[in-house]
């Protein structure tokens, strides 16, 4: 009857544990669909916690930091600026390692990740890689990733 109670407990604490840890994330969700335009900061959060590059405690200015470290090709904006259908692409193209198309591959970089989740229709609306997007929008493109990884495997 003590095991039983100490298991009771310990999984208590393990669920109670994950909800706080997803409520960052959530949050941070939560706050990017009410942007008109859609953070840096958050959207890379958002890409990165997705392709499991960090872990969901960290925040969106630790998740631009890691996005540093990795090198890629992108322009760094401070958490707080607006990000740019093109930088989200390449940033979802390399996070989740998307080949791309015979002009990514050549040239890699944010307009030719626009136009290649374009092409694979994961990009709804206007992919102008110039214009900005709204967290909606932002949340919606991951999604379609999502899925059309979970289609592949």
């Amino acid at each position: 009857m003590k095991k039983r109670r100490m298991l009771l407990f310990l999984f208590f604490v393990l669920i109670a544990g994950s909800m706080s840890l997803a409520a960052q994330s959530n949050d941070i969700i939560d706050d990017l669909l009410a942007e008109e335009e859609a953070s840096f900061g958050k959207s890379v959060y958002l890409a990165l916690v997705a392709a499991d590059l960090i872990p969901e405690e960290a925040t969106p200015e630790e998740a631009v930091a890691v996005l540093e470290e990795y090198g890629w090709k992108v322009k760094i904006w401070g958490a707080e600026e607006p990000i740019r259908l093109g930088e989200y692409s390449f940033i979802i193209m390399k996070a989740f390692h998307i080949q791309g198309g015979l002009m990514y591959r050549i040239i890699s970089c944010p307009r030719y990740a626009c136009r290649e989740l374009a092409y694979l229709k994961l990009i709804p609306g206007r992919p102008s890689p110039y214009r900005t997007l709204s967290g909606e929008e932002a949340v919606r493109i991951l999604g379609y990733v999502l899925e059309w990884k979970e289609e592949r495997s």
